[in-house]
């Protein structure tokens, strides 16, 4: 190798190690690794290199980043293997969560909400039992109401206390709305008069004559 040939290396390499202080990791390999393709760079003269305070040290620096790259390497496949075995980690305990759930529902079935309210109506007149479905309606959609109520907020970062007072606002009826859906009921189901029910005031009270 030539005094001009070796220069050149030095300077090519001097270059490439000048872009591992000013770029990342990964790039600064890649670039240096072109810069070493595109000089055809090729030691030739260990001997004359060790001599050489500037070359070795360059070269020192340059195995130091070929094993710093190595250990990179290695961690992020550790690290994509582990987060492998986490996501399998959550798909199986998501399948065993469904099948619990279906387990569950399966046999709490007849103790669901909607099915003690069935057996709860069909004791009651056939002509009334529209009224009581109509309101058994109504209170699921206050609950579901509130559940969004209370997500919501917690999804905006309310606290949990926020959440309920959220949850029991929104499920909330009061007396004199409840007064009306069973006024507006038995008027749609043909068991009241509209006339007669306009008689009523909103406490659901006659008025009085003294």
């Amino acid at each position: 190798m030539t005094r001009n040939n070796s220069k050149h290396v030095i300077y090519s390499t001097i270059f490439g190690i000048m872009l591992l202080s000013t770029v990342s990791v990964n790039e600064s390999v890649q670039a240096f690794a072109q810069t070493m393709q595109d000089n055809d760079f090729t030691v030739r003269n260990a001997e004359q290199i060790n001599k050489d305070p500037v070359a070795k040290s360059i070269l020192e620096k340059i195995e130091l980043m070929k094993k710093q790259m190595a250990e990179i390497k290695d961690e992020k496949k550790k690290q994509q293997e582990h987060q492998k075995f986490i996501d399998q980690q959550r798909a199986v305990a998501k399948q065993e969560l469904n099948k619990e759930l279906d387990r569950m529902n399966d046999k709490y079935k007849d103790h669901t909400p909607k099915a003690s309210f069935t057996s709860f109506v069909s004791s009651k007149p056939a002509d009334t039992q529209l009224v009581y479905w109509d309101m058994f309606n109504f209170q699921q959609q206050k609950v579901s109401e509130a559940r969004k109520a209370m997500k919501s907020v917690l999804d905006n970062g309310g606290s949990l206390q926020e959440a309920r007072e959220a949850y029991h606002n929104a499920g909330a009826v009061k007396r004199v709305q409840l007064i009306d859906i069973t006024k507006d009921l038995n008027i749609k189901h043909g068991l009241a008069d509209n006339t007669v029910q306009s008689t009523f005031d909103k406490y659901g009270k006659l008025p009085r004559y003294d």
